[in-house]
């Protein structure tokens, strides 16, 4: 009985392999059929994604920004020149004024210092949003690149299951013919086998679009022909949940809110500047040149030092209110980061689990439909059982085999979904390798 299952088994897979070839064929023959991996797919979108690239501009801009905030600790140097006709009763003269100036800013009450502290936080917080951006594609492509794959099994299971409709119809019929079936049975196969084509056109449909949604992420033309090429089957089993609850404490959402923490008490920082003194220092060459009364003048050196303290002003006291208040505001919504994190993840692996067990399950329908169609089957050829059963059974055959792809492909697509909760880039991190 074994070596029988283990026969039947073969030949099915032999089947399958060959829908495959016919499906790549077809794929070929228009043109531009491509079998690729999902790291290859991966690394496509993530070159080619606008989000990726919208992030990277981002970046780019944070970093010219975090320069720009040095600013301040540098000496500014003006050049300056005039030329004037002055004119005095009957007399013009004319007057050349030029100057070289420079001034640095001594002491501001730590306003400058606060300024480059917000630039290099927000400079980290925008390759957080990089990192945020490349988990959100490499998610949504993982996702799509899964249910490819599971579709294009179930396009082939569902070749399969018109396969055995139209054999089941083609037996009615023969029994039909040599007068042992009602007329009744071979109209029953025959809807059952219009049934199948009807599955497996929307099948063919499904994948379509499956297909579509995957050549836009990965930067292809819709038009294209993708032949996703991989495995569904569970290679290892997950880590433990504790464990990647905490790495969640390391996801791009939270390291952000992290650093708007601290980008708040920088701004806190800030506004204690306005009651501080303000101290600067000057240094100004001046050459005065000119006729008649200006004709004498001497060019003219200049040091000085200016501090300035700012006594009262109403909006400094409304400020600090203000930052305090963004200051708690930011430290919640951290925690709000975190606790949504954690559930996240936690229900991404609930979520796993049952995928995973589903598998199993199915797995198990799986044979016992095999074993009772084959028995349907039998039953019916020899006149012992009708053709109502042999429908059910082929058909509850079909189902079976379409949820086990479906099953499998559940079960690929929960495990990009946690690899995204708990924010890491590859999906192999999730599982202990068997």
């Amino acid at each position: 009985m074994e070596d029988g299952t283990i026969l039947r088994r073969k030949r099915r897979d032999v089947f399958l392999t060959a829908v495959f070839a016919a499906l790549a064929l077809w794929g070929a023959s228009a043109g531009m059929s491509h079998a690729f991996t999902l790291d290859e797919a991966l690394t496509q979108a993530l070159a080619s994604h606008p989000q990726v690239r919208a992030a990277e501009e981002d970046l780019r801009a944070r970093k010219a920004l975090e320069r720009s905030s040095l600013s301040p600790y540098a000496p500014s140097v003006d050049l300056a020149g005039s030329m004037a006709k002055i004119s005095r009763g009957p007399i013009d003269d004319r007057r050349d004024l030029w100057s070289l100036g420079a001034e640095y800013l001594l002491f501001d009450g730590g306003a400058r210092f606060a300024d480059w502290s917000a630039a290099r936080l927000q400079l980290a917080r925008a390759q957080e949003a990089l990192r945020s951006a490349r988990l959100d594609v490499i998610r949504d492509v993982s996702v799509a690149f899964f249910l490819v794959l599971a579709r294009s099994r179930i396009v082939a299971e569902r070749t399969l299951q018109v396969e055995d409709a139209r054999k089941d119809m083609e037996i009615a019929e023969g029994r039909y013919r040599l007068g042992v079936a009602m007329k009744s049975d071979v109209l029953q196969a025959s809807v059952r086998y219009e049934e199948a084509l009807y599955e497996k056109s929307s099948a063919e449909g499904d994948l379509s679009t499956a297909q579509a949604t995957l050549r836009s992420l990965v930067g292809r033309p819709l038009d294209s022909v993708e032949e996703p090429e991989g495995s569904l089957e569970p290679l290892g089993t997950l880590k433990g949940r504790e464990g990647l609850l905490a790495l969640t404490e390391e996801r791009p959402e939270v390291r952000q809110a992290r650093l708007d923490v601290a980008l708040a008490e920088s701004q806190v920082q800030k506004t204690r500047s306005p009651f501080l003194p303000k101290v600067t220092a000057d240094a100004t060459y001046t050459s005065n040149d000119g006729t008649g009364y200006y004709g004498g003048a001497e060019d003219e050196k200049r040091v000085g030092l200016t501090a300035s303290w700012n006594l009262f002003r109403l909006d400094k006291f409304s400020n600090r209110q203000a930052a305090l208040a963004q200051l708690q505001a930011a430290k919640d919504r951290l925690a709000e980061a975190l606790r949504q994190g954690r559930l996240e993840c936690y229900n991404r692996y609930d979520r796993a689990l049952t995928a995973r067990r589903n598998v199993d399950l199915a797995r198990s329908v799986l044979v016992q439909a095999e074993h009772n169609y084959r028995q349907a089957l039998g039953e019916y050829r020899v006149g012992k059982g009708d053709v109502l059963s042999l429908v059910r059974a082929e058909s509850a055959l079909g189902a079976a085999r379409v949820r086990l792809q479906e099953s499998l492909g559940n079960w690929n697509v929960t495990l990009a979904e946690l690899q995204r909760a708990v924010g890491l880039e590859r999906l192999d991190e999730l599982l202990k390798t068997e």
